[in-house]
């Protein structure tokens, strides 16, 4: 009978602590403020279903002989593990723009003074077909960079 009621209380406690665990989540974090952009030219609208939480607030890197410039904004996605980048190129001197984009992936950086170098995400690799360690290595399965070059 004294062993019912313990029972019962310890239930009854734990399904009080359960409930009181529960929280309900702030929809005004998940909203995207397009007019927060530290990049100075906007690059498109963000129509997309997924908004971003977090936004950086952007880098600058130089190319190898300083005459270049390029601006980066990252966004991280709910439900997407890539990196949302927005860029813009400028020339250091007149600030004129000479390339702008989006890029989904892991990073972009300069490949060398005139181009970049961008390393897209790659996913989960599926198991390979085969035992066979030469059909491994002549599928092309790793990582391929997308190299834009500036001087067009």
């Amino acid at each position: 009978m004294l062993s019912r009621k313990i029972i019962s209380v310890f239930f009854l406690n734990l399904a009080i602590f359960s409930f009181a665990q529960c929280k309900t989540i702030d929809n005004k974090a998940t909203v995207d403020d397009s007019s927060s952009s530290s990049l100075h030219t906007p690059v498109g609208n963000n129509t997309s279903p997924i908004q971003p939480i977090v936004k950086d607030s952007g880098t600058i890197k130089l190319n190898s002989d300083k005459t270049m410039e390029l601006h980066l904004l990252k966004n991280m996605k709910v439900g997407d593990p890539a990196t949302h980048f927005e860029y813009v190129v400028y020339e250091t001197e007149t600030k004129r723009i000479i390339k702008k984009g989006t890029f989904r992936g892991v990073a972009i950086d300069w490949n060398d003074r005139t181009s970049l170098k961008l390393t897209p995400y790659i996913g989960m690799e599926q198991k390979p077909v085969s035992d066979n360690p030469e059909d491994i290595l002549n599928k092309n399965t790793h990582t391929q960079l997308i190299i834009i070059n500036l001087n067009d």
